[in-house]
């Protein structure tokens, strides 16, 4: 079930302009502050929004052209606080508080996007709010998260504090204290509540090569390799501004729509998974489907935009959905 809202699209529109700049000035502005300090000029950042600092290395003086992000910051988090009460009040603040949280972190690290997307069940508030639907709660119902890893870009975690990170789970912690790993080397991370995050990769193509399983050092999550998650790496991404139970925005990074549908469709019909996990698999492939053909136009269902997948795969899901009960516009 899909409940169609004009509202829902017109208020995403409002939050775009007064998000989007905003993690990026946070994370750039910072005042050049330099001090002589046993025969030596030092300088260093000064981070407004966190108090802290970070010395810059020999020749990394900047002038202060960044100050007037800083005088940005102020009110456009005044009326981030502004739509915020507005959204709750109109109960279109659908994103658990949790993922929305680790969401902004990903971002303000520089990980989201590049090295880090999500997939699974959350990746459907993303596509309900590119629509402007609701979908219904069964279909958005779970207690994990989970983070998709493309090795490829050459991973840099950007510290924002005076404390280096040494990986995702120092980010999960900074989102909720009560985060951590149920044994060494987990793929996961469990908080106090029981909410899951999973960190996954795809398998390597040989089994001869040894690839990073780590984003930090020392006791972080290292990422479970699954089988044909490069279906998913590389099909393009999909950013969309979705709102978190608390009001505010997050910017969600999943893979494109019609992907993650095949992917789904291929899921369902795998012997070895669980018959519950399969049912679920379908009922969301084919809400995203519909999604796409009724709200999305632009993501027109075609064979030549799904080429990361092996083509016996395409094929027999473009015969699931041949014949479903699907709005004009659908095409093979």
């Amino acid at each position: 079930m899909m409940i169609k809202d004009v509202f829902i699209s017109t208020q995403l529109n409002c939050m775009r302009p007064i998000w989007t700049p905003l993690p990026k000035a946070v994370r750039i502005a910072a005042v050049c502050i330099g001090k002589r300090l046993r025969g030596r000029n030092i300088f260093f950042d000064l981070w407004i929004d966190t108090g802290t600092a970070r010395v810059l290395d020999p020749g990394q003086r900047r002038p202060n052209r960044n100050t007037m992000n800083f005088i940005r910051i102020k009110p456009l988090k005044e009326r981030l606080k502004e739509q915020a009460r507005f959204c709750r009040a109109a109960r279109i603040a659908r994103v658990p508080r949790i993922v929305a949280a680790i969401l902004r972190l990903l971002e303000q690290h520089q990980l989201l996007g590049r090295n880090l997307q999500i997939v699974g069940t959350n990746a459907l508030y993303a596509y309900e709010a590119r629509a402007g639907v609701f979908l219904e709660r069964g279909l958005l119902a779970t207690q994990d998260m989970d983070v998709l890893w493309d090795i490829r870009p050459k991973l840099r975690l950007f510290a924002i504090d005076d404390v280096d990170n040494e990986g995702l789970i120092d980010i999960l912690q900074k989102a909720d204290r009560s985060f951590e790993l149920p044994s060494k080397k987990s793929f996961r991370a469990v908080n106090q509540a029981g909410y899951m995050v999973d960190l996954i990769k795809p398998e390597p193509k040989s089994v001869l090569k040894i690839e990073d399983r780590q984003v930090g050092s020392g006791d972080d999550l290292m990422a479970a390799e699954i089988k044909n998650l490069q279906w998913l790496i590389s099909a393009p991404k999909f950013d969309q501004i979705v709102i978190g139970e608390d009001g505010f925005p997050a910017t969600m990074v999943v893979p494109d729509p019609r992907a993650f549908a095949v992917h789904k469709l291929w899921l369902s019909s795998q012997k070895d998974r669980e018959a519950v996990k399969k049912k679920r698999d379908r009922s969301q492939a084919l809400a995203v489907c519909k999604l796409i053909l009724q709200y999305m136009p632009e993501f027109e269902i075609r064979k030549e935009d799904l080429r990361m997948f092996p083509e016996a795969i395409v094929a027999d899901a473009i015969q699931v959905l041949d014949g479903l009960d699907l709005p004009p516009g659908f095409r093979e």
